[in-house]
């Protein structure tokens, strides 16, 4: 069972991987392409394309391994992340970078498709809310790795991170030796499948909408940090490293908390947390006030995630898990994808400051939301 939880912790983990060695390389990434049209945003799009990929492939693989099994998609996802993932080592032009970013998002929403839905597998009740939020912390916990690492690289050379997608390929041993076929759970009888639960029509989209917010930290904190004054990527690498210390340290408390608190209280903690914190982060010039308003927003978001995981879980009968954690993938991802397109006309208009200030306003509208929907429909 241990080799069981480890493997799946592992494969949970790349998704924050994918994200976390190279953001603080963005800047050297920018300048090195700078001859580029629209630089600035291409470079921020190697960070946030994967994300469009993951969300267009997630609802397929959902379907896919509900009809015909696990485990073998999920050998061609973790190859692919290899393949695409260092692919930004070897290749001098940005429009090649950007095609293998492509291909690493196609792996990624095979992979933690498939993540999620043998978490629903495995685990049942009190285990099932216990693993969650330790799949979150765990989530948090490579974010400070590799984000402090992936800074640390990056000032050798912004090429550098990119070999530590290998890691992937370390997976595969592991997954034939400790994870099996949940047979029980295929499905023959396409007719007669459940219907979604109606709230899974509101929980989806304000998933999108916190991905957005949350994908502001990497692609818009090293320019924020630079335009205060603070341009090495170790800045960046550090406070992005505290802000998924802060996801670690409310994911590995979800259980107890959820013990206690409704799945609505425990969101509407969340957003607040986040709200806040994005807001100071908007309004701080110091270092030590970043660190402080980033691990405050980190908390919220670790928070929010693994409430989000486990209430999608509670809302999907068996037939059709694999369907609703694709769907929550893909909404997850388009989020990501779509922060920095969102973000950037903000950014040239006004300035990065009043970016992150004004998300405690879409923040607001998630919460009423929320409340709304769990009211009319009694969930």
């Amino acid at each position: 069972m241990y080799g069981l939880k480890l493997t799946l912790l592992l494969l949970s983990m790349l998704t924050m991987m994918a994200a976390a060695i190279i953001a603080p390389s963005l800047p050297d990434i920018a300048l090195e392409f700078q001859d580029f049209p629209q630089v600035e945003l291409l470079s921020k799009l190697i960070l946030s394309i994967p994300a469009l990929f993951i969300a267009l492939i997630a609802p397929f693989a959902g379907n896919y391994i509900d009809q015909f099994g696990r485990l073998r998609l999920l050998y061609i996802g973790l190859i692919g992340y290899a393949i695409g993932g260092t692919s930004g080592y070897f290749l001098n032009d940005l429009y090649l970078i950007l095609s293998g970013r492509m291909l690493l998002g196609v792996s990624i929403g095979i992979i933690m498709t498939i993540a999620a839905t043998l978490i629903g597998d495995y685990f049942e009740g009190e285990s099932r809310r216990k693993f969650v939020g330790y799949q979150s912390a765990f989530i948090g916990l490579a974010g400070v790795v590799f984000m402090s690492l992936g800074g640390f690289l990056a000032t050798l050379h912004w090429r550098i991170p990119f070999l530590i997608y290998l890691f992937s390929l370390l997976l595969i041993p592991l997954i034939f030796l400790f994870l099996k076929e949940p047979q029980s759970h295929l499905t023959t009888d396409r007719e007669s499948l459940p219907s979604p639960h109606r709230l899974l029509k509101v929980l989806f989209p304000i998933g999108t909408a916190v991905m957005i917010l949350f994908y502001l930290m990497p692609t818009q904190l090293p320019f924020l940090l630079d335009a205060i004054g603070l341009p090495a990527p170790s800045y960046s690498g550090n406070a992005l490293a505290v802000n998924a210390l802060g996801i670690v340290f409310s994911s590995f408390f979800y259980s107890h908390i959820k013990k206690r608190f409704s799945f609505l209280q425990v969101a509407g903690t969340a957003l607040l947390m986040m709200g806040t914190g994005y807001f100071l982060t908007g309004s701080s010039m110091a270092f030590w006030a970043i660190l402080a308003s980033v691990f405050l927003a980190g908390l919220g978001l670790g928070l929010f995630i693994a409430n989000l995981n486990f209430w999608v879980l509670e809302l999907s009968p068996h037939q059709i898990r694999g369907k609703n954690m694709g769907i929550l993938t893909a909404c997850l991802f388009s989020g990501q994808f779509l922060s920095p397109i969102i973000a950037e006309p903000i950014v040239q208009m006004i300035n990065l400051s009043f970016l992150f200030k004004s998300s405690i306003f879409l923040v607001g509208l998630m919460g009423i939301s929320l409340v709304a929907a769990t009211k009319v429909l009694k969930a």
